[in-house]
């Protein structure tokens, strides 16, 4: 399978557990049995994307585009996102 297509499969599947964690915070499910881990999760995801942010700030201002556009997108896909940067930068689509 092409790594781009690979990208956007673990794309979509951090994507799917962002909004079900932060449906957690939202009826039905806040008041489910899922809803303290969604929220949890919610906690989690955060706190350890903000990391990887401030982790890969050097890679992620390599980046033709704007600083804000990459830390938003590594804050919502992490490592999936700096791997596709990672990519595009070694085959030349970066600043020096």
């Amino acid at each position: 399978m092409h790594h781009n297509a690979l990208f956007g499969i673990a794309k979509a599947i951090v994507g799917s557990i962002w909004l079900f964690a932060t449906a957690c915070f939202f009826a039905p499910l806040r008041e489910s049995a899922a809803g303290e881990f969604g929220r949890t999760l919610f906690g989690v995801l955060a706190v350890v994307h903000i990391v990887e942010c401030l982790f890969y700030l050097g890679l992620l201002r390599k980046s033709p585009r704007p600083l804000a556009e990459e830390i938003w997108k590594t804050f919502l896909f992490g490592i999936v996102h700096v791997s596709m940067l990672r990519r595009e930068l070694e085959s030349g689509g970066g600043r020096a």
